[in-house]
Order: structure tokens, then C-alpha cells, then sequence
């Protein structure tokens, strides 16, 4: 049996668990047709909100072998990009909206693949900080280029919708390589652009 194969297993046998446990609060889980073969859909649901390691690195190393070469020097950002993570404190969603750029080296990622590259690493049980340090390395180190940035704001359900339900509050985190880090403007002008108004093309 695949890891895939048996961690939905798992993941269904917990949930079964856990309507028993909503059961004995009162609720009819037992009698409700709505909750018919919710361990199932539920641990579906996680197996979507959470992508393997190995699946995330495979296409990680197969994104980075196909670059172009750079014939342009300025930064690149790609912004705005609507994520969804999971917290590893409280196993609930968090809703990321991810800007990341770089300064070109010799080559550069089509433009689809930084979005890319966004979601997949938001897919896993991982802080907030730990995913933004990891998409500014990516870009530096493995791109190879003169400086990365990241920039996230995150809506997190655990902080939302339980404890002290702050719904309007916001994780902003941000993390800088390179030209990023040893200029003070360039870093000024990354921030400027992607915390500007987003323009309503449509």
C-alpha cells in the first residue's frame, strides 16, 4: 500500500472518530443523513488541502529544470496570489494572499510557474514564516538569482473562527535575499508595489 493509500485511511478512521466525539455533544450524527459518509468527503478534503512532500518537491525540481534565458534585468513579481495553507498548530485552514519577486540571474521561470510555485508550498500544515522563508530561499538559491522577496498576508481560521476570533485581523510576513535585503529602495519599491490597490481590470 502507496503512503497516499494509507494516510486517506488513516485520515478517514480519525474522522469517523471524530463524529462519535460530535455525536456525544448533542449532535445527531447517528440519525442525520447529512453526516452519511462525511468521513469519507472529509478526508478527501484533507488529502486536497494537504499535498505530499514528495509530490511538492517532484514538481518543484521538474519547474526549476525548464527555465528561459533572461534577457530582462528588472524585478519580476508575480502578486495577489490567492493560497490555501493549513496551520500545523490547530490543523485549520488559512487563506494566504502571496506576492513574491526576483531579480533575474541568466534565466527566468515563465510567468505561470511563480503562482505555481505559491500554491504548492502553501499546501502543507506549515507557519506562516516557515512558508514565506522557503519561497524567498527558492527564488535566490535554486533560481540562482541577484535577490527574491516574498510578501504574505494571512486569514487564519484559528484565530478567526475560534479562541479570540479576531475576524478581521491579518499574519502579514515578509522575507528578503539578496539585492532585497542590501537595498534599502529595492526593497522599498517591492513593497510599494505590492501593497498598492490591486486595479480592477475586468
Amino acid at each position: 500500500m502507496s503512503n497516499r493509500a494509507e494516510a486517506a485511511l488513516k485520515l478517514e478512521e480519525g474522522y469517523r472518530k471524530i463524529l462519535e466525539a460530535i455525536d456525544l455533544m448533542g449532535y445527531p450524527v447517528k440519525t442525520d443523513d447529512n453526516f452519511a459518509e462525511t468521513s469519507g468527503r472529509a478526508a478527501r478534503a484533507m488529502s486536497e488541502l494537504i499535498k505530499p512532500t514528495c509530490e511538492i518537491n517532484e514538481e518543484i525540481d521538474l519547474m526549476l529544470s525548464r527555465t528561459f534565458p533572461a534577457r530582462y534585468d528588472e524585478m519580476v513579481i508575480s502578486k495577489y496570489n490567492i493560497s490555501f495553507g493549513m496551520c500545523p498548530h490547530h490543523l485549520l485552514p488559512v487563506i494566504y494572499r502571496i506576492s513574491v519577486a526576483y531579480l533575474p540571474g541568466s534565466r527566468v521561470l515563465g510567468i505561470s510557474k511563480l503562482s505555481r510555485l505559491v500554491q504548492l508550498l502553501a499546501r502543507r500544515p506549515v507557519l506562516q514564516e516557515d512558508l514565506t522563508h522557503e519561497l524567498a530561499q527558492i527564488l535566490f538559491e535554486r533560481l540562482e538569482t541577484r535577490g527574491s522577496a516574498a510578501y504574505i498576508e494571512g486569514l487564519h481560521l484559528c484565530m478567526a473562527a475560534r479562541g479570540i476570533e479576531a475576524h478581521e485581523a491579518r499574519v502579514v510576513t515578509s522575507g528578503v535575499r539578496g539585492v532585497f535585503r542590501d537595498s534599502p529602495a529595492t526593497r522599498q519599491e517591492f513593497l510599494d508595489l505590492v501593497t498598492a490597490a490591486p486595479l480592477n481590470l475586468l
